[in-house]
């Protein structure tokens, strides 16, 4: 089973088909990913931004937030991680990344991308926001 993707723990066979049972740490991860975009729409709605739309779907691609403030329209890239990783989330954020969703924001007529982390741990939740990363 080593052809499989990471995210399949054990796949067992059950009246003529395959179940695949998905990895614990991939429905984390998820988890913490929707929980982050949540904290950070909020903490940008707090900040006097408007959230147009969330997990926008382009072509192939998704826009995790969009949103609205006084310079225009803009998109939101959102990383999220625990303290207990060994990188900051800021880090996932990658040139490669930054030109896919620059692209993406083009589609939806934004005029920059932003970046916001959110970090989680025991003593609670930090945030920032990283503007015109792209």
């Amino acid at each position: 089973m080593s052809h499989l993707p990471d995210t399949l723990l054990a796949a067992k066979r059950g009246k003529g088909r395959l179940i695949m049972v998905e990895n614990r740490s991939d429905d984390h991860r998820r988890r913490l990913g929707k929980f982050g975009e949540s904290m950070a729409a909020s903490f940008l709605r707090r900040s006097g931004v408007r959230i147009i739309g969330r997990n926008v779907a382009v072509g192939r691609g998704e826009i995790d937030l969009v949103a609205e403030d006084g310079d225009g329209r803009f998109t939101v890239e959102v990383k999220a991680g625990t303290r207990m990783d060994s990188d900051h989330p800021r880090w996932n954020f990658t040139h490669a990344k930054a030109r896919q969703v620059s692209r993406l924001a083009r589609s939806v007529g934004a005029r920059r991308v932003d970046l916001v982390t959110v970090v989680v741990g025991a003593d609670g939740v930090d945030i920032e926001w990283h503007r015109r990363v792209a």
